[in-house]
């Protein structure tokens, strides 16, 4: 992985716009990564992206963290700020290739891999009605045979091992916060996504960055290239003359 530059960014936001909030949070990464195939990015686990996302989140805009929320009882603005190793559960992995975990209980033994992009997209479309049936997509054997499980196919009680043993296995996947409103003193949990989250500051900065080249290139005549290229510094200090 490696950060990215202003130019770069840029390119990216124009391009990820047309794009469903799954597909930014993978164009980023991807762009981040530089892998062009977004196939391979949507296979890394849920919590290996996420856990990516945030490290591409300190690079381009620090490690602090800024929101406001609606509260859900009264409905005024509750905001709160936490640092990235608060909601940091795991770290980016230099081998991401997808793991086989294994899972016994009594005479089922089972082999999974954890859910990804992809499991995600299918549940958004409503392929997947049963939550139970994204983890059956994960399952790879059964006491070492292949088989397309249904959710009736295994207890309940093994269900519920294998969801515990995903979220042990891949922390990062399900990060959630509690909110507390200082108008009613309601106190709520919510569920972070780091992807949306990072696409609405690049969205902000996008629209800001191209403000600045504007002023800049009709005062000096600059390029859009030339002024993105330079440091947010000497960008500041060229806008602090203009004022």
């Amino acid at each position: 992985m490696r950060t990215l530059s202003a130019w770069e960014l840029l390119q990216v936001w124009e391009d990820g716009v047309p794009f469903s909030p799954m597909g930014r949070s993978l164009h980023l990464l991807g762009a981040a990564c530089s892998v062009a195939d977004m196939d391979s990015i949507a296979e890394l686990s849920i919590g290996e992206r996420d856990a990516r996302l945030l490290l591409l989140r300190e690079w381009l805009f620090g490690t602090k963290l800024f929101n406001r929320i609606n509260c859900p009882r009264c409905g005024e603005p509750a905001e709160w700020a936490i640092q990235t190793s608060d909601i940091r559960l795991q770290e980016p992995r230099a081998d991401a290739m997808a793991s086989v975990f294994e899972l016994s209980r009594g005479e089922l033994r089972l082999q999974f891999r954890l859910p990804n992009s992809h499991d995600l997209i299918r549940a958004a479309s409503g392929e997947l009605s049963d939550p139970r049936r994204l983890l059956a997509g994960c399952v790879l054997t059964v006491n070492g045979e292949e088989k397309d499980l249904a959710p009736a196919d295994l207890p309940d009680e093994m269900w519920e091992a294998l969801e515990m043993q995903m979220e042990e296995q891949d922390p990062q996947a399900d990060i959630r916060m509690m909110i507390g409103c200082p108008a009613c003193g309601h106190q709520w949990e919510t569920h972070f996504d780091i992807g949306v989250y990072l696409w609405a500051e690049v969205e902000n900065w996008a629209h800001r960055i191209l403000r600045e080249v504007y002023l800049l290139a009709r005062a000096f005549g600059w390029s859009e290239y030339d002024i993105l290229t330079m440091t947010p510094k000497r960008r500041q200090l060229y806008l602090e003359m203009l004022s």
